[in-house]
């Protein structure tokens, strides 16, 4: 009994000590290591060898990505969610250059360098230095909506048809192992590996490397040593921004040019990030490859397979491995940058109790006397507009109430959709449907709650984006939701002997549901759990300290959440007469992020603030000028740039900027090494801003 017992214990303590010997980068090494002696013989003798070497070609490629995403994030505390739009905005600026204008590939490979590449980043770090003392959730909502602007840039720009891109580089074959690989793969493997090992030593031998790794949560100190911190950040995003423009112009010829895919495929340097703990650039680029040899060797084992929805599981394994990470890697590694300084949201002011009366009863007589003023035909298109705004109310609960981050609020939704369906074509009734569909997300929203346990801010986000991105690509097609036609049907009711089954009939019954849903929000928010979850989105720490259980309130805000989205996933199906998981459609996940960032510049009130989210974003686009084709395709540009423009706007001081841009054009770094530190300027904003 000792024996056994022993044993696992001995074999923990030397895994243990072995870990610590060899350190995180080691210990992936030496993985590495074992997994190539142990996988040759069985690559050659089950021919995988072409999967295999195409699989670390397409994680080079990607690896770029990923290392300047590891790079902005250690300098800046900013998670660039726009990559994948980044690096397909650069790919297009490169088949302008070279297809287009006809210019020599070299030659539009700077160009789309130049532009995208180094101008991005000069963007991209102004918006990092405004964001530098911003709570997280606005981090999000910035970086979120640039990825919207972007996508509805892009797609308006060069529309949704993916351009073909011929290849540029050489294409002589060279065996290997049996394998014709072309050279264009070794160049874009070689580059890769010179980049990691350049960066490694950079950050660890040359003094602007060394400064970058302390600019993130101490600028002030970095320049009372005599470093300009934005020399530094903009280095560190000339760096990053030419990393992701590199990889957008190598992956064009391999698989095309289109926006929406890139910023899927991008998910895959996400998840080579997180495994790098978003810290470690040798481990993220040992990653990057593990998931492109994965990947292809995963495909080709499944090709053979009947089922369609299993042969499709190979795409699914950076977003494994994304949410995998999140969960697995050591806490410890995982750490909150740019937390020593940040700028609280201000509480919101109550409205007088004549006041919210008074908005109260002129919304329900507006609400009441919608279906007299807008004609039939458009009628239908609120009733989807009150089901986003549901929706809304669920993200609002989590973001304004609790500071908990979700990027997968339309798979909550989904849930809801197509479980009412499920239970409709059963023959339950409409209200049990209802019911039931929002408690079917609770244990979809207790899975998503799980990653907070242990994560928050912008870790939190990314996970929950993972989360999103599994549903959708994982779930949606499976016969639990939407089936393999990926299109359910639903029903509207006959109530009480009332004509809810038609257009105006159903606006009623949609408007009361929505109306029960506001009261449960209005509800939690003056009840104990309320002041926790503001507690919570205050100070975490504080809570522990009171013995407040965290883990139960996160838990309670994320299955409540989910359980409001799901009623208004019901909703939107309902007034559609169907629910589907195209990506393109209500469900899709990239409404997950456009509802981000619609509800962050529409305000914190916890019922106006989705209720005019709603409208401008599934109502607004029927009326006069968003329904012209202008505003048809850059509508999104329009959410995005205003959800930045929240998002930066505290950060924006002009005075502020004005006295430091003073004081760097009296002080260089020679002359604050000879006179001292200088006065903390940014302390004195911070001590100003509290009166």
């Amino acid at each position: 009994m000792t024996t056994s017992s022993t044993t696992p214990r001995s074999l923990r303590a030397l895994a243990s000590s072995t870990s610590t010997r060899l350190g995180y980068t080691g210990c992936w090494v030496a993985a590495a290591l074992v997994v190539v002696v142990l996988g040759a013989p069985i690559a050659a003798a089950r021919d995988m060898w072409p999967f295999v070497l195409a699989g670390i070609s397409d994680g080079a490629v990607y690896s770029f990505a990923a290392l300047g995403l590891v790079l902005t994030f250690k300098t800046s505390g900013i998670f660039n969610f726009a990559i994948g739009a980044q690096a397909a905005a650069s790919a297009y600026v490169f088949y302008s250059f070279r297809i287009d204008a006809g210019l020599p590939w070299p030659v539009a490979f700077a160009l789309s360098l130049l532009l995208v590449g180094l101008g991005g980043a000069f963007l991209l770090e102004r918006m990092a230095f405004w964001l530098e003392e911003a709570p997280a959730m606005m981090k999000v909502v910035a970086t979120i909506g640039l990825v919207v602007l972007l996508q509805s840039l892009l797609t308006g720009a060069y529309g949704t048809v993916t351009l073909q891109f011929p290849p540029y580089l050489s294409q002589k074959p060279i065996e290997i192992a049996g394998t014709q690989v072309m050279m264009s793969q070794f160049i874009v493997v070689g580059l890769a590996l010179a980049a990691t090992v350049g960066l490694t030593l950079f950050f660890r031998r040359n003094r602007i490397g060394l400064a970058m790794q302390a600019l993130v949560d101490d600028p002030e100190l970095l320049a009372s040593q005599g470093t300009s911190p934005i020399t530094v950040r903009r280095y560190a995003w000339a760096i990053g921004s030419c990393f992701v423009s590199v990889s957008g112009m190598l992956i064009a010829p391999v698989l095309g040019i289109d926006v929406n895919v890139m910023l899927l495929l991008y998910i895959t340097a996400f998840g080579a990030a997180a495994l790098g703990a978003f810290d470690n650039l040798v481990v993220t680029f040992l990653a990057a490859i593990g998931i492109g040899i994965a990947t292809n060797v995963i495909g080709n084992e499944l090709a053979g397979n009947s089922n369609v929805w299993v042969t499709s599981l190979y795409t699914q394994v950076p977003f494994v491995a994304l949410v995998a990470a999140l969960l697995l890697v050591p806490r410890a590694r995982l750490i909150e940058r740019g937390t020593k300084r940040v700028r609280k949201l201000p509480p919101l002011r109550t409205w007088p109790p004549r006041v919210t009366l008074g908005t109260g009863l002129a919304g329900a007589v507006l609400f009441l006397a919608l279906p007299a003023i807008v004609p039939g035909p458009d009628l239908n298109q609120f009733t989807v507009g009150i089901g986003f705004a549901v929706v809304l109310l669920s993200l609002g609960l989590l973001l304004w109430s609790s500071g908990q981050i979700s990027l997968c609020q339309m798979a909550f939704a989904a849930v809801g959709a197509s479980t009412f369906a499920h239970l409709q074509q059963a023959g339950f009734p409409w209200l049990i449907c209802l019911l039931f569909a929002g408690l079917a997300a609770i244990p979809a929203g207790a899975i998503v709650a799980i990653p907070s346990f242990r994560l928050s801010g912008v870790y939190l986000a990314v996970a929950t984006f993972g989360f999103g991105l599994l549903a959708q690509n994982l779930l949606y097609t499976s016969g639990l939701m939407f089936g393999l036609d990926n299109s359910e049907v639903i029903e509207r009711p006959r109530l009480f002997g009332l004509s809810t089954d038609g257009d105006r009939g159903y606006y009623y019954l949609a408007v009361v549901v929505a109306a029960l849903m506001a009261g449960l929000v209005l509800l939690v928010g003056r009840s104990r759990l309320g002041r926790i979850l503001r507690a919570l989105a205050d100070s975490p720490a504080a809570l522990d300290a009171h013995a407040v259980r965290t883990k139960v309130t996160r838990l309670s805000v994320f299955c409540l959440s989910a359980f409001i989205a799901a009623i208004g996933g019901a909703l939107i199906g309902g007034a559609s007469l169907g629910a589907g998981g195209d990506p393109s459609g209500a469900f899709g996940y990239f409404n997950s992020l456009a509802l981000i960032a619609v509800l962050a510049f529409c305000g914190r009130r916890p019922i106006l603030g989705p209720l005019v989210a709603a409208y401008l974003f599934a109502v607004a686009k029927i009326y006069p000028p968003m329904n012209t084709e202008f505003f048809t395709d850059y509508r999104g540009a329009i959410f995005g740039g205003l959800a930045l423009a929240v998002a930066l706007a505290p950060g924006v001081r002009l005075p502020a900027l004005r006295e430091r841009g003073a004081e760097r054009g009296e002080r260089s770094p020679v002359t604050a090494r000879a006179d001292g530190p200088p006065e903390p300027l940014v302390e004195r904003e911070l001590v100003g801003a509290g009166r």
